[in-house]
């Protein structure tokens, strides 16, 4: 009779066991399945892509007549936008929440802010560019390709596939029905 009682206890504690430890080894391996996969290479640091597009002494000099006023605006740019999301969050935590129209005029004025930061990143790689070698800017390109992958998505730029399809769905929009 004590070693049935003995045996259910461990059988017990054996199920107690597997019931709890399952679903967390469970959880750790579906994570692992979409897991995305690393990138191929981390983008390369500032002053090593500078030492490898091989400016010449005019063109450091260019560039570095450039640097400062580029660095200035974005510090400004990133500072007024910081500054609008402090307002728009006091906005939304007040005590009635507010209505529409100053919360919308604040989220465009976010907005604005952002896209004029963009427009001055853009506008300062472009005067970088002017400044390059063909060579030179293909590096560049590449760089700046690599950097934005992260923003573009497992998939890389538009219209390059670089690893199959792992998603949910189709992997291309669907063609025209019938046999392939």
């Amino acid at each position: 009779m004590k070693r049935d009682w003995l045996l259910y206890l461990v059988i017990f504690s054996l199920a107690l066991n597997v019931g709890t430890i399952g679903p967390f080894a469970y959880l750790r391996w579906q994570d692992r399945q979409w897991a995305p996969p690393p990138p191929h290479s981390a983008p390369m640091p500032f002053r090593k892509l500078m030492g490898k597009l091989q400016l010449d002494r005019q063109q450091r000099r260019v560039l570095r007549r450039l640097a400062p006023e580029h660095r200035r605006k974005i510090r400004e740019y990133r500072r007024e936008l910081a500054q609008r999301r402090r307002e728009l969050f006091s906005l939304m935590k007040q005590e009635n929440l507010p209505k529409w129209p100053p919360v919308q005029a604040k989220v465009r004025e976010i907005s604005n802010l952002q896209l004029q930061l963009e427009e001055e990143m853009v506008r300062h790689l472009l005067e970088v560019q002017k400044n390059l070698k063909p060579k030179q800017r293909q590096v560049l390109l590449k760089h700046l390709e690599k950097r934005l992958g992260r923003f573009w998505g497992r998939h890389g730029p538009p219209g390059i596939r670089h690893r199959p399809w792992r998603g949910p769905g189709p992997p291309h929009p669907p063609g025209p029905p019938g046999p392939r």
